[in-house]
């Protein structure tokens, strides 16, 4: 991975604040991708994840610490996790063109991206997100010898491909079984590592931010010569500061 600077990080960080949820883990990984954002949006989610796990252990080391709310009793639990835990083993061959049939009905597809997830925000239903994300991922749909639309195939076709979108990307969704230790009810919950490194990106931009707050204001530097400085080295001198 690429060595970028804590201004590299608070840039691309404060860059994704600027787009819709869906595209802002894309910014995260642009500063680290050969294509940047454009290259970022392009890849399949389950692939973009990978990238962000790898990103979350080169910036905050193999450990996750989490909180999930029981549904049954409503306690708050906090779990840690292995990064290398959540990860899914990818199929031998991954494609972008993709092929299911059943005998009558024929589909080439591809995976859906992070511009495809971003079409969906703010879809009136389940049912209306899942049909556009199945139009925007179709290459060609054909019954017989005759082409259809996407948005013609029947119900269970449609649950057929998105299995099969679901098994070709296994890591596009990360779920965890989880126990309350209080009632004792089990219960899966997703977890989102483009939510979960914005946050932690987050709190490490607003602290880093305090630093050059108060050194700024107690030596009379500018961010960047304070941010030019190792870690090591601003910690000592805030502790100068607030001694």
């Amino acid at each position: 991975m690429l060595t970028l600077t804590a201004t590299d990080w608070l840039n691309a960080w404060e860059h994704s604040l600027t787009l819709s949820p869906a595209l802002r883990p894309c910014a995260l990984l642009a500063p680290i991708l050969p294509d940047g954002q454009e290259g970022a949006e392009h890849l399949s989610i389950g692939t973009r994840d990978s990238h962000l796990l790898d990103l979350y252990m080169a910036l905050f080391g193999p450990k996750l610490e989490a909180t999930a709310t029981c549904p049954a009793c409503g306690e708050r639990q906090e779990f840690v996790i292995s990064v290398d835990d959540l990860r899914e083993t990818p199929p031998e061959s991954p494609r972008q063109d993709l092929a299911w049939g059943d005998g009558t009905i024929r589909v080439r597809f591809r995976l859906p991206d992070s511009r495809d997830l971003a079409a969906i925000e703010g879809a009136e239903s389940q049912e209306g997100a899942e049909r556009t994300l199945l139009q925007r991922c179709c290459i060609s749909v054909a019954d017989g010898d005759r082409d259809i639309a996407a948005t013609d195939l029947p119900g269970d076709v449609v649950s057929a491909l998105s299995d099969a979108m679901a098994a070709a990307d296994p890591q596009a969704l990360t779920e965890l079984a989880l126990t309350c230790p209080d009632c004792g009810h089990g219960w899966v919950d997703a977890l989102d590592i483009g939510v979960y490194l914005a946050e932690a990106l987050g709190y490490w931009a607003e602290r880093l931010l305090d630093q050059v707050h108060l050194l700024a204001g107690a030596y009379g530097w500018s961010e960047r010569d304070i941010l030019g400085l190792s870690p090591q080295r601003r910690m000592r001198y805030l502790a100068r500061v607030l001694e």
